[in-house]
């Protein structure tokens, strides 16, 4: 049965190649009286010019090389023909061609690489410089031959007959290297194989007027360097296909994976918000409880409510990384502060797995230069991470001095990472085998991505010395900050929770996140409104509720700038604490809120942070209350 061929198409060219069609039996099935389908056979005129181009470059370069070389093969001839006392004039003649074609062929590259360059700048088409080049390399290339195989009729019959015999014999070796290498394009190649044959048919009588007939079918096994210029040419042909078929297939992935990104980047607000909602109402659940049979249950339910946050958050984060949504913004650092703030955060995820959690904190004062969101996002990151895959133990956070950078550390006792993964365990979605078998909750791999993409962004070096079975050290290493330059506000210090008086103001218009904000915040003891947007939120002012405390969400449903609405909310109430909530990483609002001055919280917002927060606020002396 003949099988139909069928063309594939990548996304820039019509593939080029004519493939049978799959009918879906065993290979032994096509073989049928012994024979087997023959490969497809690749076509240059089916290529795409760019294609074709590219295999011109290549034989243009070995004409050329071929070109530069060959007055070598005729400096050993003319030696012994001048230690002979020969030298015929037409050796002279000879080098002066020689000497000439390797000129021409330099002068011809050095304008190949002009129009190339101007190709990729997009001024020149690949169809108009083929044919150009063709015209240009194909006659380039039957010089070179007809100079080669002519030496030994330069030479003469007068020379000593071992001469003539090593003359012709390199100038074969010549062409049957040839075939290998210069026969990208293949049309190249002929116009050299012919070219040298041709001249050295014609000049056989002359060379050897004694042997000629005895040699001339030996001129037939130049067949050979045929066929294998043929087969060479089809292996170009293959590189060619499977370069096309590679470049095709990544740039799919890499459009799919852009679309991903883009997505996630765009919709991190909106996937956020319902995680958000989720964290404030489970923590209510937990504090309005009063069965002590659903103690456990209910903390089981905030631990895996956290694991939900954490892997949403790494997931986001590392999207928008990658989708070049963030950019780090270096300033001065003060780290004392921001590492009390992550061990005091992590410190009940730490308690509840019965792990301890110390730290080792670098002398007051200490600053580095970093972005203080990707900074606090890394460490965090690293000490989750850490109390994740440790069973027994615990966890040491440290800062070490090294040569002028300060070196953060985190330390567990946990079941290590094999040398071999080393080198992949901060790729997305990778994990240590050691830890994934030891941790019940194993997650996703994405933690330690997010530390390497936030860690790249700030120029920061990151490191990890580890020992199957008896832990691991990961390091992120930070220079330190000019004596001269200005701090940057301390990082907020978490307190035990407790009940809170005040009231505050939200301004959220999702409903199951104002729910939750809603009841969260009267569990403390805190009195609090919502509103869903401006309009709401003057009315509330205006029946009398005096606010201590505002948060206002940066994206409103209404199309509202939240943080435009917090400003005038501010000169409403001056005396008024307030902070910007948001979904997004990076944005020109948020940027503009936290260079004036706005505290700026990233949902989901952890409970600890914002009972730490409100109660500094709402314990603070009478007057004006800092935006801070």
């Amino acid at each position: 049965m003949k099988a139909r061929a069928t063309c594939r198409k990548s996304s820039s060219s019509a593939r080029w190649r004519s493939r049978p069609p799959h009918t879906g039996r065993p290979a032994h099935a096509n073989i049928v009286g012994m024979s087997i389908n023959p490969e497809p056979v690749l076509s240059w005129s089916a290529l795409p010019p760019a294609a074709r181009l590219q295999l011109l470059g290549n034989s243009f370069l070995r004409v050329r090389d071929g070109c530069t070389v060959m007055p070598l093969l005729g400096l050993a001839g003319s030696a012994w023909l001048h230690v002979l006392g020969l030298w015929p004039l037409s050796i002279t003649l000879w080098w002066v061609a020689s000497l000439s074609l390797v000129g021409i062929a330099w002068g011809a590259w050095a304008l190949w690489q002009r129009d190339m360059r101007q190709m990729a700048a997009g001024s020149g088409e690949p169809a108009a410089l083929l044919t150009t080049w063709l015209r240009r390399v194909q006659p380039l290339a039957a010089l070179y031959g007809a100079l080669l195989m002519s030496l030994a009729a330069c030479a003469g019959p007068e020379a000593p007959f071992e001469l003539r015999v090593v003359l012709v014999c390199g100038g074969t070796l010549v062409m049957a290297a040839r075939a290998d290498h210069q026969s990208a394009a293949l049309v190249v190649y002929l116009h050299f194989f012919f070219a040298s044959l041709a001249v050295g048919l014609l000049s056989l009588p002359y060379v050897f007027p004694q042997h000629w007939l005895y040699l001339l079918p030996l001129y037939l096994l130049f067949g050979v360097f045929l066929r294998n210029a043929r087969i060479s040419h089809q292996f170009f042909l293959s590189n060619i296909d499977l370069s096309e078929r590679f470049r095709a297939a990544k740039s799919e992935a890499e459009q799919a994976l852009s679309v991903k990104n883009q997505f996630l980047a765009t919709a991190s607000h909106d996937l956020r918000q319902p995680v958000h909602a989720v964290g404030l109402l489970a923590e209510s659940v937990a504090l309005r409880n009063r069965d002590p049979a659903l103690v456990g249950t209910l903390q089981d339910l905030r631990q895996g409510v956290q694991s939900l946050q954490w892997m949403c958050n790494a997931l986001l984060d590392l999207s928008r990384i990658e989708a070049g949504a963030v950019q780090a913004r270096l300033q001065p650092v003060e780290l004392a502060p921001l590492l009390h703030e992550v061990a005091t955060l992590l410190g009940e995820s730490a308690r509840a797995r019965g792990l301890a959690l110390r730290l080792r904190a670098p002398p007051a004062g200490t600053r580095v230069q970093a972005d203080p969101m990707l900074l606090r996002q890394c460490v965090v990151n690293l000490v989750h991470n850490a109390l994740r895959y440790t069973q027994h133990g615990g966890v040491l956070l440290a800062v070490r001095p090294r040569s002028g950078h300060w070196q953060v550390e985190v330390w567990d006792t946990g079941p290590g990472v094999a040398a071999e993964e080393h080198e992949r365990i901060f790729s997305p979605f990778t994990q240590s085998g050691a830890a994934t078998r030891a941790a019940d909750d194993a997650g996703y791999g994405l933690g330690l991505a997010v530390v390497a993409r936030c860690a790249e962004l700030m120029e920061a070096p990151l490191g990890l010395a580890s020992r199957l079975g008896r832990g691991s050290r990961f390091w992120l290493r930070l220079r330190s900050a000019a004596a001269d330059e200005a701090p940057r506000a301390a990082a907020l210090a978490l307190a035990p929770q407790g009940s809170l008086q005040g009231r505050c103001l939200v301004v959220e218009d999702d409903p199951q996140a104002a729910a939750g904000w809603r009841q969260l915040l009267q569990d403390w003891g805190v009195e609090a409104r919502c509103a869903a947007d401006g309009a709401e939120a003057q009315h509330l002012l205006a029946q009398g509720f005096a606010p201590q405390v505002i948060l206002c969400d940066e994206r409103l449903r209404s199309g509202q700038s939240g943080f435009a609405l917090l400003q005038s909310l501010e000169e409403l109430c001056p005396d008024a604490a307030l902070a910007m909530v948001s979904g997004e990483w990076d944005s020109p609002a948020l940027r503009q809120a936290e260079a004036e001055g706005y505290l700026v919280l990233r949902k989901p917002v952890a409970p600890e942070l914002l009972h730490t927060l409100l109660r500094q606020w709402l314990t603070e002396m009478p007057g004006k209350l800092s935006k801070r």
